[in-house]
């Protein structure tokens, strides 16, 4: 049964669970109500039948006392039953302690009481005058019920402290009533208030129930949101792992904590597992394009220098300079494209040094501005002021900002704005380079480093996938953004130098 119950969801196990903690004051008002209050039942019917017992006795030694015809004096009606009724009752209350005995005549608006609900002591007149107003208060309504029916009538009486059991009769003289009798027995107080605590003890099992059950309900839809919450979260998750699930309170913002932890370390091996893997390819991809390009040198250099040779030949026909003049240019275009190919296959020595980036880039600006300015672009600088050294390869890194300042001229064929920008972050130095040309279409921006990758007719793919080399080089990163409304930014950063930046040399281990 239980491996049952745990395969269940978990909005039917809390259910199931509320349902059963809300069972039991269920059960308890259900066991008020079939047997403690049969037991009080039970009880009041026992006096019910003993105070009935004693008011049938004295009804019927009333009227058989009586005369047949009753004076039609009201006064002297009233002082006979009171008479009749006294010599009855004073026996009768001796015989039943803590039962009381009253009369009341509507001829006269008398009334006349024997016996004591109380321990008693003997009363002043004063006070004894004072109990029969309190008494007479007590019954009115009882005898008012008895007077207009004509029936005996049991019922309880008297404040929720002190209540007593009352049983009235009337006396029927002539086929009218004559007079109302009672007979009234204190109940227990024990009784009384344990009566009043399963009174109060009801009402609040059944508030506390609809209150639980509301909560039950709250707390059931609140666990089942937070549940679906996270797993939308986790469903987005899976599909990328850049997304995060939104803080939840209490417990649940622990759980989403933890869940957005593990996305954080899933999505950062993925980013390393992808650069093992780039550098794999890019290292297979480097030797056999380094392999490729010494052979394609070698024939070119060959068809180079045969026109050269043509060139300083007196006898050649003038039509054939142009065509040769052709040639040596789609043979330069060529030279220019295997260098390319073979400083992204075997990048050659760096001299390591102090570097400031905004010096280099000055030094870049000095030839790339008349560039800049014939495409009606214009160049906006924010550089730091106080930027940090790092160290690096200089021709190395103004090779990574005049590929990217090419790249904005082509993004821009009909002018726009170039911002270059520097900062330090942290332990990093950042170069920023952002154009306002149209940006980088979405589906692309996660292989525009990769070697070959292109949208232009006739670029090389080279570019930029040496610049990430050179920078991956310099232990930096580089990644690139569009920006609002449009334009992409190229973004570099590259650590601060640490020591005293004493220049040193060293081999790519990699090649």
């Amino acid at each position: 049964m239980l491996p049952i119950f745990v395969r269940r969801s978990l909005s039917f196990q809390i259910t199931v669970i509320i349902l059963i903690i809300l069972g039991v004051p269920i059960l308890v008002m259900l066991y008020d109500i079939f047997y403690a209050a049969k037991t009080d039942q039970m009880l009041l019917v026992n006096k019910e039948e003993r105070l009935a017992t004693i008011v049938r006795f004295l009804d019927v030694q009333l009227t058989s006392n009586l005369p047949k015809e009753l004076p039609k004096d009201p006064e002297e009606q009233g002082r006979l039953l009171k008479q009749s009724f006294d010599a009855i009752a004073q026996p009768l209350v001796q015989q039943y302690p803590g039962v009381r005995l009253g009369l009341y005549v509507p001829a006269n608006d008398t009334m006349s009481v024997q016996g004591f609900l109380h321990n008693y002591r003997v009363l002043s007149p004063e006070e004894q005058a004072i109990r029969q107003q309190r008494i007479r208060e007590e019954a009115s309504s009882g005898i008012k019920a008895v007077l207009a029916s004509g029936e005996p009538l049991a019922r309880l009486a008297g404040s929720p402290d002190d209540q007593f059991f009352e049983h009235l009769v009337p006396i029927i003289l002539n086929e009218q009533v004559a007079a109302v009798v009672w007979a009234e027995e204190r109940l227990n107080p024990i009784f009384t208030k344990s009566r009043h605590f399963r009174m109060v003890t009801r009402c609040l099992t059944i508030l506390g129930f609809f209150v639980g059950a509301a909560g039950a309900l709250v707390i059931i839809l609140n666990i089942t949101r937070r549940v679906e919450q996270i797993r939308q979260g986790l469903m987005k998750i899976t599909q990328n792992f850049d997304c995060r699930i939104p803080n939840l309170p209490g417990e649940w913002g622990q759980i989403v904590e933890e869940i957005n932890n593990m996305a954080a370390s899933l999505q950062k091996k993925e980013k390393l597992e992808e650069q093992v893997r780039r550098s794999a390819n890019l290292a297979s991809l480097g030797r056999l394009v380094t392999g490729i390009a010494h052979e394609l040198r070698n024939p070119i250099g060959i068809i180079k220098a045969s026109i050269q040779l043509m060139e300083r030949d007196p006898q050649l026909a003038a039509g054939v300079k142009e065509y040769t003049t052709v040639i040596k240019e789609q043979v330069d275009r060529q030279n220019r494209v295997i260098t390319e190919l073979l400083e992204f296959g075997r990048p050659s020595r760096q001299i390591i040094q102090p570097l400031n980036l905004n010096q280099l880039l000055k030094s870049v600006l000095t030839f790339t501005e008349p560039l800049l300015r014939q495409h009606h672009i214009t160049l906006q600088l924010n550089t730091s002021d106080d930027l940090p050294q790092v160290e690096g390869d200089g021709e190395k890194i103004k090779q990574v900002f005049v590929n990217l300042i090419f790249n904005a001229v082509q993004a821009m064929p009909e002018g726009g704005r170039l911002t270059i920008s520097s900062y330090r972050d942290g332990s990093n130095v950042v170069m920023t380079f952002a154009d306002t040309g149209p940006g980088i279409p979405k589906e692309n921006l996660p292989h525009i480093f990769d070697p070959y990758f292109t949208t232009k007719e006739t670029g090389s793919g080279l570019g930029l996938a040496i610049c990430h080399q050179i920078v991956k080089l310099h232990d930096g990163s580089i990644q690139a953004v569009n920006v609002h409304p449009h334009g992409a930014k190229l973004i570099i950063s590259l650590p601060v130098m640490k020591g005293d930046g004493k220049s040193y040399e060293t081999q790519n281990s990699d090649h």
